[in-house]
């Protein structure tokens, strides 16, 4: 089972997006962005409220660490979809941005697509 850890300050936004990927066969880490899991997972989602927020922190010290700068990331926020692709890494290919309100069939599709299980 692939290991796919949920990132959020906001507790009810952790649980539900656990929720929705833990339906469709992924095991699933909630974490807060000061308590990222010891063993590394195959994909991180972060449900980023804001820029400059700990959340978008947490996807900095990811890509800066030579261990985890490949790990897949989805983002998902409320935010202005231009806002989030002006941040620096948004251009990477290994991360995602997916709107809220979340559907689960587009997380999921999302999920699968970086992990090469697209189909």
């Amino acid at each position: 089972m692939v290991e796919v850890a949920v990132v959020s300050s906001d507790n009810t936004t952790a649980s539900r997006l656990a929720d929705l990927i833990s339906a469709h066969d992924f095991r699933v880490t909630i974490c807060t962005p000061d308590t990222l899991p010891a063993a590394l997972p195959a994909l991180f989602v972060v449900a980023m409220p804001a820029l400059a927020s700990p959340e978008e922190q947490v996807i900095e010290r990811l890509r800066a660490d030579e261990t985890t700068a490949n790990v897949p990331i989805v983002i998902v926020s409320g935010l202005p979809m231009n806002e989030l692709q002006s941040v620096p890494y948004a251009s990477d290919w290994t991360i995602a941005i997916v709107p809220e309100p979340v559907e689960a069939p587009v997380l999921i599709d999302t999920i699968n697509f970086l992990l090469g299980q697209g189909q």
